[in-house]
Formats: C-alpha cells, sequence, structure tokens
C-alpha cells in the first residue's frame, strides 16, 4: 500500500500521522524531535530559509523576513514582501510543507500519497492554493479534506459503533472559529452546514490579551511601552 500519511497544514503549528500497523493513527516527529512544527519561515537569504521552532523564535519581533499566520490568506493575492523577495501564502505553505515532507520520510521513507486537511469554510481557490503548494513541494496528494469531516472520521473510528447520526464539530483552532453540522453514515461523512469566523482563533486570544495587560501596565505605572 506504500507510505501514506495525513497532513495538518495549520495556521500556528502542523503535523504529520500515519497508520501503524493497528490501524490506530500516530504522529511522525520531525527531525526536531517534536510532534508538530511551526508553521513559521524565516528568509535568511535567497538560499537559506529556516522553517519550524527556530523561525518562530522571531516571529513577532518586527522582523519583516519572519512570516507566519499565513493560512488565513490562502486563495488571495497577498503578497509578503521581504529583503530576499515577494512570497504569495501559498509559497510559503510550500515552504512548511516541504520541511514536514523532507522530515517524515527521513523517518519512514518516501511518502507515496499525502491526505491533507483544509478548514470547512476554505474557498474553491484557497483549496487549489493548498494543493498547488503540496504539488511544490513534491507531494502527491490523493485527498483533500474538510477538518471537520476528518475529526468525525476518527471519533467515528474509536466509538467503534456504525454511527448514523447527526453531530456538531466546534473547531477552535490557531486562527479560526468553525462550527460544522455533519451527517455520519458508518464511514460516510457529509458536511450539511459549516459557518465559521475567519478572525477569532487563538492569535486573536493571544493578542487581546496581550493588549490588555500592555493597557492595564500602562494606566497603572504611568508608563509607555
Amino acid at each position: 500500500m506504500g507510505n501514506i500519511v495525513g497532513i495538518h497544514l495549520g495556521l500556528t503549528f502542523s503535523a504529520v500521522a500515519q497508520l501503524d500497523d493497528t490501524g490506530r493513527a500516530v504522529i511522525v516527529h520531525n527531525l526536531d524531535g517534536e510532534n508538530r512544527t511551526p508553521s513559521v519561515v524565516s528568509i535568511e537569504s535567497e538560499n537559506d530559509i529556516w522553517v519550524g521552532t527556530e523561525a518562530k523564535k522571531n516571529l513577532g519581533l518586527g522582523d519583516k523576513n519572519v512570516l507566519g499566520r499565513f493560512k488565513r490568506e490562502m486563495g488571495t493575492d497577498k503578497k509578503y514582501v521581504t529583503d530576499y523577495g515577494d512570497f504569495s501564502p501559498k509559497d510559503l505553505s510550500a515552504l512548511v510543507l516541504t520541511k514536514l515532507k523532507n522530515d517524515t520520510e527521513a523517518k519512514i521513507g518516501e511518502i507515496d500519497s499525502a491526505v491533507v486537511t483544509v478548514p470547512a469554510n476554505f474557498t474553491n481557490d484557497a483549496r487549489q492554493d493548498t494543493l498547488d503548494a503540496a504539488e511544490l513541494a513534491g507531494l502527491k496528494v490523493s485527498h483533500i479534506i474538510n477538518e471537520p469531516t476528518a475529526a468525525a472520521l476518527y471519533y467515528a473510528k474509536e466509538s467503534g459503533e456504525n454511527l448514523s447520526e447527526p453531530i456538531c464539530v466546534f473547531d477552535l483552532g490557531g486562527g479560526t472559529f468553525d462550527v460544522s453540522i455533519i451527517q455520519v453514515n458508518d464511514n460516510e461523512v457529509e458536511v450539511i452546514s459549516t459557518e465559521g469566523v475567519a478572525h477569532l482563533g487563538g492569535t486573536d486570544f493571544d493578542e487581546k490579551l496581550q493588549d490588555l495587560v500592555i493597557k492595564k501596565f500602562k494606566d497603572e505605572k504611568n508608563k509607555t511601552i
């Protein structure tokens, strides 16, 4: 059957998993020994690009060559301007996927095909950008699957029952908050309806908390930051 992996290309972190001999999904650790890889890219020069934890250390420090949270812009014409060229969200996603691919293949051998998850409310353009990014990374994608659908399939499998019922899936991620109503019939999953807020996730909570702490510090100490 070859090496088939599942890839979560996330806003803040990405991960790779495969099925073990018992049919259970297990995370493939990256070469840094981590079970997830920060979705951050640091452009050090035209020929020197870092992806992951080392790149993340400088995120948020005002360095325009350190880029993250670009998944939100998939399917758009946004360009990230750096000292070493302009990058689209698709370009940056391809760099993250390339690290995931290279690290995974160093552990398990060549990847034959991949299943990649995307938010349920991703536009067709965003889905196509995801496919294009995977192709740029040298991955052969057999399926793109909605994240709540993947969650429902896992739930159905782990329950050990033949489910035939509607399920509500709450997906609170690093950048978005989505709610999906899905119908599960055994291994068939149909998304009936999905809705969400594109800018309401862990990243937004962090920023609001930081703003609140800064404001309170200014108010109480009569100082500026």
